[in-house]
C-alpha cells in the first residue's frame, strides 16, 4: 500500500465571513497493475487557519473574486503554501453568496491556480447538515444513539439539523443571527432587517434605523430570538414568524443541543454590560451568544469553522462494463450522491422503496442547487433483482425522480451490482424526455460527489468519487 501526504484546502465563503484552513491530509493509496487508484484518507491534520474575514462583495449577492484573489493570495502566503503545492480541496459557497454566477467565478480561478476541487454552493439545508458534520453532532448521535440537534447560527441565519444513527434526519432555517441588528461604535442603530418586522411587532418591540439602543431593549430582542430558536427546535413552538421557508416541524424532541458558528464561538465569553461592549463587531452578536447560553444549550465542539471542508478527495475508479449511456453529456462534475435504500425488509416491498425514494428525493430538492443533473441516485442493499423488480424500480425511480425535479433532463443511477444496462433500459422506456445515464460496480457513500468521465475501455467509463473530509 502506498502513503502519500498531501496538502488540501478548505475555503467556506459565507454571507458575512470567508474562512480558509490548511490541511495535511495522508493518503492510502491501494492501487495495482490492474486497477485504477482507490485512495483513502486515514489521517489528517489542520497545519494552518486562517483569520475570519468579511466576503468581499460587489453588491449584496456577488462576490468581489479579484478582492477574495487577493486575499487567498495573501493567506497562501501566510499558510506557507504555494499554489502549486495544493492538491486537494473544497470550496463551499453558503448564504446569499450561493448564486451561479458566484460559483462559476471561484471555479474558474480554482481551475486556472490548482488542484481538482469539489466546488458547492450550499442552500440554507446543505449549509446545516454541513455545519452538523464540521461541529461533531452527527459523529455525536452515531455514537450515543440519541437525537442530536445542532444550531448553527451565523450573521443572519440560524441553520438546524436534527442528527439521528450518525444521520441527519430533519433540516430548518430561521432568521436569527448576529446581523440582522447592527451598531455603530456610539450605539446608533444602523440597520434592522425586515426579517424581523414581523417578530418585533408581535412582541410588542420597536427599533428603528437612527434610534440609540437602549441595551435593555437589545437585551430584551435577544432574548426573544434565542427562546424562539431553542423552542421551536424541542417542538415547543409549532411555527415561528422567523421561519426562511414554510416547514412542518416533526415531532421528533433532541435530547441535546449543540450551538456553532460565530454566534456559537462567543458563547464562553461574559456577557456584555453595556452597549458599547454590545457593538464590538459592529452587530448583537456577543448579546445573542450569551443569551442562547444562559437557556442551557451547549457549545458545539467546532464552532466558526463548523463548515469549513478540509479537502475533497477523489477515489477514482472504472464502472462496470455493463453500463447504459442514454447521453452525450459527459463528462460530468460535481454531482452529489444521494442513498436509497432498495431493501431493507425481508422481501422486496415496492410500496415501503418507494416512501424512501420520495424521502431522499424531496430532502434533496431542497438542499442541492439546481443544476442539472441535480444529484446521482445510489441504490444500496440490492438483493437479487427479478424481471418485475426491475421494473417497479424503474417506475418508481422515474416517477419520483419526476415529481421532485421537475427541470431535470438527466437522470444519474449508480448501482452496487452489475445491473446498470438493463435498469438503464427499463428506465429510458419510463420517460422519452429523461436522459438516463445508469451505471454499476461503483463504491459510493452517501454525501459524496461524484464526476463521470469519458468511456476508457469499451463502454465503462472513469469515475471519480469525492469525500468531503471534515478537520477532526
Amino acid at each position: 500500500m502506498l502513503q502519500k501526504w498531501i496538502t488540501s484546502i478548505g475555503l467556506d465563503i459565507g454571507t458575512s465571513t470567508t474562512k480558509l484552513i490548511v490541511s495535511k491530509l495522508l493518503i492510502a493509496n491501494q492501487q495495482n497493475q490492474f486497477t485504477l487508484p482507490g485512495c483513502q484518507i486515514i489521517d489528517r491534520r489542520v497545519t494552518y487557519a486562517s483569520s475570519i474575514y468579511t466576503t468581499p462583495m460587489l453588491n449584496d449577492v456577488e462576490i468581489d473574486v479579484q478582492r477574495l484573489t487577493v486575499l487567498l493570495e495573501q493567506e497562501y502566503k501566510n499558510a506557507g503554501i504555494s499554489l502549486d503545492q495544493v492538491e486537494a480541496g473544497a470550496v463551499i459557497i453558503t448564504g446569499e453568496t450561493a448564486r451561479k454566477q458566484n460559483a462559476e467565478s471561484i471555479i474558474h480561478y480554482l481551475a486556472e491556480h490548482a488542484g481538482d476541487f469539489v466546488v458547492a454552493t450550499a442552500g440554507a439545508d446543505l449549509e446545516g447538515i454541513l455545519a452538523a458534520k464540521g461541529s461533531g453532532a452527527i459523529e455525536r448521535s452515531a455514537e450515543t444513539n440519541a437525537v442530536i440537534a445542532n444550531i448553527d447560527v451565523g450573521g443572519g441565519t440560524a441553520n438546524i439539523a436534527l442528527c439521528q444513527n450518525g444521520k441527519v434526519i430533519e433540516t430548518f432555517t430561521l432568521h436569527v443571527g448576529g446581523r440582522l441588528i447592527r451598531l455603530n461604535s456610539d450605539g446608533f442603530v444602523t440597520y434592522v432587517s425586515p426579517y424581523l418586522t414581523e417578530f418585533l411587532k408581535n412582541n410588542s418591540l420597536i427599533l428603528r434605523e437612527g434610534e440609540k439602543a437602549a441595551f435593555e431593549k437589545l437585551s430584551s430582542i435577544c432574548q426573544l430570538l434565542a427562546e424562539e430558536t431553542v423552542n421551536y427546535v424541542k417542538v415547543l413552538n409549532q411555527n415561528s414568524s422567523l421561519l426562511v421557508s414554510p416547514h412542518t416541524r416533526s415531532s421528533i424532541h433532541p435530547e441535546t443541543i449543540m450551538v456553532s458558528g460565530g454566534v456559537g464561538a462567543m458563547m464562553e465569553k461574559q456577557k456584555p454590560k453595556t452597549v458599547k461592549e454590545v457593538a464590538i463587531h459592529g452587530d448583537v452578536g456577543p448579546l445573542l451568544a450569551y443569551h442562547f447560553q444562559s437557556i442551557e444549550v451547549s457549545q458545539a465542539a467546532e464552532t466558526t469553522r463548523a463548515t469549513v471542508i478540509g479537502a475533497g478527495m477523489q477515489n477514482t475508479e472504472v464502472s462496470g462494463s455493463t453500463v447504459y449511456i442514454g447521453s452525450k453529456r459527459l463528462p460530468l462534475k460535481n454531482i452529489p450522491i444521494i442513498e436509497i435504500p432498495v431493501q431493507q425488509e425481508e422481501k422486496w416491498n415496492p410500496q415501503l422503496f418507494q416512501e424512501r425514494a420520495r424521502a431522499a428525493c424531496m430532502q434533496a430538492s431542497t438542499i442541492f442547487s439546481a443544476e442539472d443533473p441535480p444529484v446521482a441516485i445510489a441504490l444500496s442493499h440490492f438483493p437479487y433483482c427479478s424481471y418485475k423488480m426491475l421494473q417497479e424500480l424503474a417506475k418508481i425511480i422515474s416517477a419520483e425522480f419526476i415529481a421532485c425535479f421537475k427541470g431535470a433532463k438527466c437522470l444519474v443511477v449508480l448501482c452496487e451490482q452489475d445491473i446498470a444496462k438493463a435498469l438503464g433500459q427499463a428506465l429510458a422506456k419510463q420517460s422519452k424526455e429523461l436522459e438516463i445515464i445508469c451505471l454499476d460496480q461503483i463504491d459510493f457513500t452517501h454525501g459524496d460527489y461524484i464526476d463521470l468521465g469519458l468511456p476508457v475501455a469499451g463502454e465503462a467509463i472513469s469515475v471519480s468519487v469525492k469525500t468531503l473530509a471534515f478537520s477532526s
